[in-house]
């Protein structure tokens, strides 16, 4: 399974992540004003995420693999995913 970064990177922006600064290529969650977690993508031409970024990133935002295959093409809404991260005790 594979991701195209730049797909990837406009899901995760639809979902409510913000850019960070500094030169890499960060995004930040934050959840009722307060910063919650972050995770970083691949930035440049055409590149794919491969199966280890996919769960690097999936670890990152607190999901495991599949869910954050589901955060980026849609079927796991803003809404659900936040409501992982109160399942989980990420956000309050």
């Amino acid at each position: 399974m594979v991701l195209d970064s730049s797909k990837t990177y406009k899901s995760l922006k639809k979902k409510g992540f913000v850019d960070a600064p500094g030169d890499h290529k960060f995004l930040h969650y934050y959840h009722d004003g307060r910063f919650v977690l972050s995770t970083k993508i691949s930035h440049g031409g055409a590149h794919d995420l491969d199966d280890l970024l996919i769960k690097k990133m999936a670890t990152q935002c607190k999901l495991n693999k599949e869910d954050f295959i589901d955060l980026v093409n849609c079927p796991l809404s803003k809404e659900e995913y936040t409501q992982k991260l109160i399942a989980s005790g990420m956000v309050g």
